[in-house]
């Protein structure tokens, strides 16, 4: 069955006003009131009218279109230790940090400092409902952040072949986090629509040695190969230009973001594009029901 719903998207089918959430100066006041408690140690003060704000992004994230960008918080001018901190206040509004090993916000740039990579798309696609991105700097020439609708490349998957989307719903051997374990593409469990792009991790585990492991069925590639012709369409591709300050969330389940950072350490050179990573798990998980333990 075709997806259908307000998370199956194209770009032509949405405006800025779609998916930007600007703040106003109140609740930016409010923010900044955290920011300057942070840096002098002090108790931070409630955020109770960035509370609705925070809400509304829950909403859409699990039941809308599975992204928005907040523009208008005060970020930038506390420096990157500061606005961790608030970043990992304003998580905590939205769900739990998600748990493993390292610091909760990673520092992320652009471009890679290994250049381009070649080879298919690579997209996010961490175990987690939220992913949260905070620009901190983004040059003028930066490329911009390209996002597609899960569900619009299901549909449009079925559309050109329905026995390679079949396959793309079958779970496949996949190693993730040094580990294998199963997992499709498309799931559907209890009405709830999930996706991960999984390619570069099937690859790994058919790569890797396996005593008495089936062969991958042959047709696996060419769904994949379908796949990623289908994320490379112009059309449903949505492009968006971050500024300073602008915290970009997303839900990795519903909404494909192509990976164009690079993690690096806290104390890495500067670089034309910055963000911090934070991700997060919420109350009610597309993640949980639709990948039953």
């Amino acid at each position: 069955m075709p997806q259908t719903g307000p998370a199956v998207w194209t770009a032509a089918d949405l405006t800025a006003a779609d998916w930007m959430i600007p703040v106003g100066a109140e609740e930016a006041a409010e923010l900044d009131a955290v920011l300057t408690a942070t840096e002098a140690a002090a108790p931070a003060p409630p955020l109770s009218r960035l509370a609705p704000i925070l809400s509304a992004v829950t909403a859409r994230l699990d039941t809308g279109h599975g992204f928005c960008l907040l523009r208008g918080l005060p970020f930038d001018r506390h420096g990157a230790e500061a606005a961790e901190a608030v970043l990992v206040a304003l998580g905590a509004q939205l769900g739990k940090r998600l748990s493993g090993e390292g610091a909760p916000v990673a520092r992320l740039i652009g471009p890679p400092p290994e250049g381009p990579a070649s080879g298919p798309p690579r997209f996010h696609s961490e175990a987690c409902d939220a992913i949260a991105l905070l620009c901190l700097a983004n040059a003028p020439d930066a490329p911009p952040h390209v996002l597609v609708s899960a569900g619009a490349v299901h549909n449009e998957v079925m559309r050109r072949d329905r026995a390679l989307l079949a396959v793309l719903y079958e779970p496949a051997p996949l190693i993730e986090d040094g580990a294998e374990t199963e997992r499709a593409v498309f799931t559907m469990t209890g009405g709830a629509f999930a996706a991960r792009y999984t390619r570069p991790a099937v690859e790994a585990a058919a790569s890797t040695p396996r005593p008495g492991a089936a062969p991958p069925p042959p047709e696996q590639r060419a769904a994949f190969d379908l796949l990623d012709a289908v994320c490379a369409e112009p059309t449903l591709a949505l492009k968006i230009e971050p500024r300073p300050g602008d915290l970009l969330l997303f839900n990795p389940q519903l909404v494909w973001k192509r990976r164009t950072l690079a993690e690096v350490p806290p104390d890495a050179p500067p670089a034309p594009q910055e963000f911090l990573r934070l991700r997060l798990t919420m109350a009610h998980s597309r993640r949980t029901v639709a990948e039953p333990a």
